[in-house]
Order: C-alpha cells, then sequence, then structure tokens
C-alpha cells in the first residue's frame, strides 16, 4: 500500500492550523535564540570594553597601551598574571567575591572594603615595577 503525498487541497482546516502554529513556534523559537545570543553579545562586548579600561588604567606611566599588537600585549599580560603578587591578589579577589556573596547586607563596608583593595593593588604593582 502505498501513500501519496498529501496536496493543499486535501488537507483539512485544523491539519492547516497545525501547520500553521508550528511555523508560528518555529519562528517563535528562532526570534528567542537570536534575541539570546544578541544579548550574549552585548554581555562580551561590554566586559571587552570594561577590561580594555582595566588595562589602560593601569597601564605604567609613559607608554600608550595602544601603541602595542596584540601579540605584544598578549606577551605583557602573561608575564604580568605569572608574578606571584599578581597570582596572590586574583586568589584573594576570588576568595572576597564569594565571601561577598554570603555578606550581601553590608554594601557601604564592601565598597570602602573595595576601594582599599584598589589602592593596595597600585601600591603591590608600584613595588613589583620598582624591583624589577
Amino acid at each position: 500500500m502505498e501513500q501519496k503525498p498529501i496536496t493543499q487541497q486535501e488537507k483539512t482546516a485544523k491539519e492547516l492550523r497545525a501547520e500553521e502554529r508550528l511555523k508560528r513556534a518555529k519562528a517563535d523559537l528562532a526570534k528567542i535564540r537570536r534575541d539570546k545570543k544578541s544579548e550574549l553579545r552585548k554581555a562580551q562586548e561590554s566586559h571587552k570594553f570594561m577590561m580594555g579600561g582595566c588595562v589602560r588604567k593601569y597601564f605604567p606611566n609613559g607608554y600608550d597601551c595602544y601603541e602595542f599588537s596584540e601579540r605584544e600585549m598578549n606577551r605583557i599580560i602573561a608575564c604580568a598574571f605569572s608574578l606571584d603578587g599578581v597570582k596572590k591578589m586574583i586568589a584573594t579577589v576570588v576568595n572576597e567575591r564569594s565571601d561577598n556573596d554570603h555578606e550581601n547586607d553590608d554594601t557601604g563596608r564592601q565598597k570602602e572594603s573595595s576601594k582599599n583593595n584598589e589602592e593596595q593593588t597600585r601600591e603591590e604593582v608600584s613595588d613589583e615595577r620598582k624591583s624589577s
């Protein structure tokens, strides 16, 4: 018994409505996926902008970080992250992050702590530059 393809005329109204709903559902799914990718791209772009600002902010005086190629910046940043002081600071920040997750009730103290940590970071980086 061979099945013949159903022509448009042979489809019932119920089948046509079901197909239309299926098309709309597929279009909705595609829109949701596009929106999700767009949000991810926006978050990534914002993060890249923030990271670039951080690199520029702490780059040594007398140098413009935009003068360096990507390869040169990778070498500089890899060297910086290999320093013990930097590794310790990263571990400290990660520990503080987990501590702050548990203590979200006192934001004033966190802001003051953040300012003190930023000053400490600048001092440590300055000390490492002097010793190098």
